[in-house]
């Protein structure tokens, strides 16, 4: 039974090629004939299009520095595009990203000094020969203007720095707990003025004056110094005018002018001591004889 079996196995696998011998047989004849049937590119040549002729003309383009001048809001930027267009009359519309809030110029000016100006001669210490006459001690004062030391005695003129110290004084003051101060004064004749001046020691003079420097962070250029309210100058940013000094907070006023060209009303900003990038707030108390004092009483 078995052999039966293998034999009809073997007619069935027989059949099964020669099946798929017939029809790849027939397949690649119908691919012969379809392949015959396509023609060259030499049978049906391409024909040509004639290219018609370019009407254009060249362009003129105007020249640029014979343009009339572009007006100021008129500015291209590349995060802030302005908005262009043409309305339905023609007319070129140009639209500045720039609020005219925006332009409004700065007020231009910073405090950068502010002092009060010391009394040209000033009195540095003493020597007290003398316990029982004071008049006999020696004088140590200072010539701020020619910032050198000048010694002087009760009578003495000083014809380089224009004084004559007319008197010295020493007062001794107990307190309740039997602790002595003193309290030295110097009485000067200032030579060039004609006037009296007491000078105490441990204690600067001034004068009435103040002097303040005012400059500007936009024009480098620019340094006022002014010495009392009311002045009016002038500067490339435009006419300004000191208000006032105010010695207790260390501030001025000052007010810009306004300007009917630029269209910009009057401003008034009261300013103290600014430092940008270079300056140090200066102290009222200057001046070499804040440095050292000297007393060499007995």
């Amino acid at each position: 039974m078995n052999k039966i079996y293998d034999k009809l196995l073997l007619a069935v696998a027989l059949l099964a090629l020669l099946a798929s011998v017939g029809f790849y047989v027939t397949q690649s004849g119908a691919t012969s004939t379809a392949r015959s049937q396509v023609g060259q590119p030499a049978d049906n040549p391409y024909q040509a299009i004639p290219v018609p002729a370019s009407s254009g003309q060249t362009a003129i383009w105007p020249d640029a520095t014979k343009t009339s001048k572009q007006p100021p809001l008129e500015l291209y930027d590349v995060f802030t595009p302005p908005q262009i267009w043409v309305d339905n009359d023609g007319t070129f519309i140009f639209k500045s990203p720039i609020s005219v809030a925006q332009s409004k110029p700065p007020f231009g000016l910073y405090l950068a000094k502010f002092e009060r100006d010391p009394y040209r001669i000033q009195m540095e210490g003493y020597i007290e020969e003398d316990l029982s006459d004071a008049s006999k001690s020696l004088v140590l004062l200072f010539d701020e203007e020619l910032q050198t030391q000048v010694r002087a005695r009760v009578g003495q003129e000083q014809a380089k720095s224009e004084f004559k110290l007319v008197d010295f004084s020493i007062e001794r003051i107990k307190d309740n707990d039997g602790n002595v101060s003193k309290v030295v004064t110097a009485s000067l004749l200032d030579q060039r003025t004609g006037k009296a001046v007491v000078l105490k020691h441990g204690e600067r003079l001034y004068n009435d004056t103040t002097t303040v420097v005012l400059r500007s962070q936009e024009d480098s250029a620019i340094e006022v110094v002014l010495e009392k309210p009311s002045m009016t100058f002038e500067t490339s940013l435009g006419s300004y005018v000191l208000e006032e000094i105010n010695l207790d907070n260390k501030t001025v006023t000052v007010t810009r002018l306004g300007n009917e060209a630029l269209e910009t009303d009057p401003e008034t900003q009261v300013l103290s001591i600014s430092t940008p990038n270079e300056e140090s707030e200066i102290p009222l108390e200057t001046g070499a004889a804040d440095e050292e004092v000297f007393d060499f009483s007995f």
